[in-house]
């Protein structure tokens, strides 16, 4: 997984997970010094540090707090939830567009990183740069880079290993949009459509 760019304000999730780790730090610090104070013989007190507490809170935020319907819907969290398998179809410049291909993508995303694998009929392939757009008015685009593998068994096929760009546009549960490859070693281009 990598990290990817997203048009929405995210520093409000860090003061927000901030400060509820100072706060926690220090009622469960107080509740547990009572305690301590209340036996006899022992001479110490506790701090939890509201740094380790952060870690652990903004580790649980990262990888699943982020998805609760209930954050996006008081408008806390706007960060889309892409996760899943999106299945299709592409056509490309290579067949003159006559001819339609099967087609997967495979979204892992936390709230910070993700990573977008295609599955097509000679190749495979891998994002290494990603942002996502939720402001543009139509819905979310997802713009990403990716390095694309022929499988071994077809590399009599014309198509070589290169890198190219996708920019997809996601209304619901819909996902259309183009792909470029790098011009220098496979000047093709095409079209995706997908639904998950």
């Amino acid at each position: 997984m990598h990290e990817y760019s997203i048009d929405i304000e995210r520093n409000k999730i860090f003061f927000g997970l901030a400060a509820i780790s100072i706060i926690i730090s220090g009622l469960v610090s107080s509740f547990i010094n009572a305690i301590i104070l209340t036996i006899p013989f022992i001479e110490f007190t506790v701090s939890i540090a509201a740094m380790g507490l952060f870690g652990i809170l903004y580790s649980l935020f990262d990888k699943f707090i982020w998805k609760w319907k209930l954050l996006k819907k008081i408008g806390l969290v706007q960060t889309p939830n892409l996760n899943g398998t999106w299945k299709g179809e592409f056509s490309s410049s290579y067949y003159d567009f006559q001819e339609s291909f099967p087609a997967v993508l495979i979204i892992e995303q936390t709230w910070s990183k993700v990573c977008i694998r295609g599955k097509f009929n000679y190749s495979k392939s891998s994002s290494y740069t990603a942002s996502l757009k939720v402001n543009d008015g139509g819905g979310i685009n997802l713009f990403y880079s990716y390095y694309n593998d022929k499988d071994p068994e077809h590399y009599k096929k014309g198509m070589s290993n290169h890198r190219g760009y996708g920019r997809l546009q996601i209304i619901d549960d819909s996902m259309t949009g183009y792909y470029f490859n790098d011009p220098t070693n496979n000047k093709n281009h095409g079209k995706l459509i997908l639904s998950k």
